[in-house]
């Protein structure tokens, strides 16, 4: 299998930005039943498009979005590989390349604000979890909702299936 890494930014050719959606279709919306109005909905309001992309074989198998929504902050969001592939590795892969970019641009404080299912995969590679920590403070953009009381938690677990946590790694 030949693995190709891409990082793609608002310059980068159109259709690295397709397979990167393509991926996150694939994950999100028919793996997971995400509605695909809530998985697009602020991809808008982003600012400093940055995304990793992996592909196989010249095919979309994965992909993370890379954001500094804080000073001194690397967060790594949407982690996501297409439903056939997933458990192959290429998770770990995904995430060593999204630690590389970010401390590349000096960061060593790094984010996740992931769903509850994954917190496994990321306690493995070395994250911890924060439930002390806000993770609206994360958030690039406006207008994101993130469940805050208890009763919207249970709402939002109800209605998506899981609830979000926030990990972290220091460098």
């Amino acid at each position: 299998m030949a693995v190709e890494i891409y990082r793609v930014t608002e310059d980068s050719p159109e259709w690295q930005k397709k397979a990167y959606d393509y991926v996150r279709t694939d994950a999100f919306v028919f793996g997971q039943g995400i509605p695909m109005e809530t998985e697009f909905s602020h991809d808008s309001l982003e600012k400093n498009f940055q995304v990793l992309l992996l592909l196989e074989d010249h095919k979309p198998v994965a992909g993370a979005r890379i954001q500094f929504p804080l000073p001194g902050v690397g967060k790594i969001g949407r982690v996501c590989v297409v439903r056939e592939k997933q458990k192959s590795g290429y998770g770990r892969i995904l995430l060593g390349e999204a630690e590389k970019w970010i401390l590349e641009e000096g960061i060593r404080h790094i984010v996740i604000n992931s769903q509850d299912r994954a917190e496994g995969f990321y306690l493995k590679l070395g994250y911890v979890e924060n439930p002390a920590e806000d993770p609206e403070k994360y958030e690039a953009h406006e207008g994101a909702f993130v469940p805050r009381t208890e009763a919207e938690k249970a709402e939002h677990k109800k209605r998506m299936g899981f609830s979000n946590i926030l990990v972290e790694k220091f460098f």
